[in-house]
């Protein structure tokens, strides 16, 4: 892949993807701004036009454009790949076997679902949409800021009404066909048109973006006064774009909310989104009806492992919440349960009795306390039976705990409010095998990292820092003190970096970069690169930037001599106690002669 991603680096400007989720401003060669992953009332985030990439001073991250992509949306490099080809336009080659769909189809996917959008927005705005469809949703309190945010839409009754909008527009039928947005219906007549019709009839649209904002698919619920003998809702089927067990309803709205709040608010359908969204909380997303599932909680976990679940409040959903928790606990996040006094989802609170409704989320408490006092008062802890009852509705939740700590820590708790002993509740639970940490290895040797404290190690560093930063001084600097450096260096992993490893760059900061496979190696250039070039810009000509360098040997020799002097020093001390007088008048003369190193 190594060709697509210079490609793309070639293509796209850092600056301009950035810019599109933080709010950059120029600061002298460099662009800053307050990082969009941790909270900070001080810029300490830097980006680097030059030379494509960022780093941030308050939280340590940084990198290139995937490295951000990954980081900001959650994503792995694969899908960052994707994503930033997309963008730029770039191809990527094809190395599996299987015959795949070629991007330029599944960018037609996704342009007929967006132009479908854009027709169901139409007709629910300015055509029969405005007469039950429109009113319904105002009724259930849906403004219309929040129709137009979250692109609501109305399928008018008829059997090929989108069909015959989409061919008109010349789209083919294959193409239209692999979006799930028709029917067939006589596979003898599948070549003509009409042998298929719309999926969606008489029904209130809900596009369904995946966690770049695209349409993938939609949820279409029955029209008030429509069939109420179809099905309540209808989904788009599994397609090529999608895929029903990774979709978050609300997830390309939410993810940044997520991240912030470190939180997000799971709820069952479309409707409690958007009610939950308009009362105030942004990090919300629905499984759409569906069972969570693990690839859904993997999308999640992207932004954050705290989940505040509000699932209705009848038999099926205690039980999805129930099973959703067991799947979160397996992959160790913290699940806690929202419950409300009025209403029977999240829409009917939001709508009934909105700060109180925010107020329960926000008292929401942990899914295990939850229900062992839900089981305790249905069933009664005195009695065997009961006690018996109890536990076999919590093993599942307590068995799927990955995290030993986080099991008998419950596992305690529910101990001691059965009065059971926790051998008993082991064995009950079933004993569990938990794979072990490994140790925390000894602290890796990294760039200037291990003496942080010893001055002689900084000014190295300093000196490292300046070079990098300026191609001209680093490589007249090299040309003058290369002697000195190989004598007073005492950091081989610096040395190696400025001399051989930039000699070998032709003194190219990127190429240098590019040949380091070291990550935290990166990450400490990366660091030093942003504060070198800041303080570069206070000694704006050559001249100046090489009196600086000038005075950072000098005051390493003069750091080196001290140490040098401070250690013969103890050593007459030593040989004068033994009295080894021959020994104390050698190291005198080997004193007498340092001063020269300050020269």
């Amino acid at each position: 892949m190594g060709t697509a991603t210079d490609e793309i680096k070639s293509r796209l400007n850092i600056v301009d993807l950035i810019g599109e989720y933080v709010r950059l401003q120029k600061a002298g060669a460099n662009w800053k701004a307050r990082c969009p992953f941790h909270n900070e009332k001080t810029p300490s985030f830097s980006v680097s036009e030059d030379k494509q990439f960022w780093h941030c001073f308050g939280c340590g991250k940084g990198g290139d454009a995937f490295d951000f992509l990954m980081e900001i949306e959650g994503v792995d490099f694969k899908e960052a790949l994707k994503d930033l080809a997309q963008r730029t336009g770039v191809e990527i080659p094809r190395y599996s076997g299987k015959k795949g769909m070629s991007q330029e189809a599944k960018n037609r996917i996704w342009e007929i679902l967006e132009i479908s959008t854009k027709f169901y927005e139409k007709q629910l705005w300015e055509g029969e949409g405005r007469k039950n469809a429109l009113p319904y949703l105002k009724d259930r309190g849906i403004g219309d800021g929040s129709i137009k945010e979250f692109r609501l839409g109305y399928a008018p009754e008829g059997w090929k009404n989108l069909l015959e909008f989409l061919t008109g527009r010349g789209y083919e039928l294959e193409d239209i066909l692999k979006t799930g947005l028709l029917v067939e219906k006589n596979s003898e007549q599948k070549n003509q048109n009409s042998g298929y019709y719309d999926r969606f009839r008489d029904r209130i649209i809900f596009p369904i973006a995946d966690i770049s904002g695209r349409i993938v698919g939609f949820s279409a619920r029955v029209a008030p006064g429509g069939d109420e003998s179809q099905a309540k809702y209808v989904n788009t089927p599994e397609t090529e774009a999608y895929h029903k067990s990774s979709a978050l309803y609300g997830i390309d709205k939410a993810k940044m909310e997520i991240r912030s709040k470190d939180w997000v608010l799971l709820v069952e359908g479309n409707m409690d989104v958007i009610a939950s969204w308009q009362a105030g909380i942004k990090n919300v997303v629905a499984v759409s009806g569906t069972a969570l599932t693990s690839e859904q909680l993997n999308i999640i976990k992207r932004y954050t492992g705290n989940i505040k679940m509000f699932f209705d409040m009848d038999e099926a959903g205690q039980k999805a919440a129930k099973r959703s928790a067991e799947l979160a606990f397996g992959k160790e996040m913290d699940v806690s349960i929202v419950e409300i006094k009025t209403g029977k989802d999240a829409a009917d609170a939001a709508r009934k009795d909105a700060p109180g409704f925010l107020k329960s989320v926000e008292n929401s408490f942990p899914v295990m306390d939850y229900f062992i006092n839900k089981l305790v008062s249905e069933y009664g802890k005195d009695s065997i039976s009961g006690k018996k009852k109890i536990i076999k509705e919590l093993e599942g939740l307590v068995s799927s705990f990955s995290n030993k700590v986080e099991k008998e820590h419950w596992i305690r708790k529910i101990s001691e409010k059965l009065d059971v002993s926790e051998k008993v509740l082991f064995d009950s639970f079933g004993k569990s095998e938990y794979p072990r940490r490994k140790s925390d290895a000894g602290p890796e040797e990294r760039i200037g990292a291990p003496i942080v404290q010893d001055r002689k190690n900084n000014i190295q560093i300093q000196i490292m820092g300046f070079l990098i930063s300026d191609s001209e001084v680093w490589k007249k600097s090299l040309e003058k003190y290369e002697e000195e450096i190989d004598k007073f260096f005492s950091n081989q992993k610096i040395k190696d970096i400025i001399v051989t490893k930039g000699a070998d760059a032709g003194f190219s900061f990127n190429k240098l970069f590019e040949k380091i496979e070291d990550l935290s190696q990166k990450s400490f250039l990366r660091k030093i690169y942003f504060e070198n070039t800041e303080k570069g810009e206070e000694f704006p000509s050559f001249e100046e930037k090489m009196k600086l360098i000038d005075s950072y040997f000098s005051e390493l020799k003069k750091e080196i001599s001290k140490s040098q002097i401070k250690e013969i020093v103890e050593c007459i001390r030593k040989a004068e106690e033994t009295g080894d007088k021959e020994e104390a008048k050698r190291l005198t003369k080997e004193l007498a002669e340092l001063p020269r190193l300050r020269e």
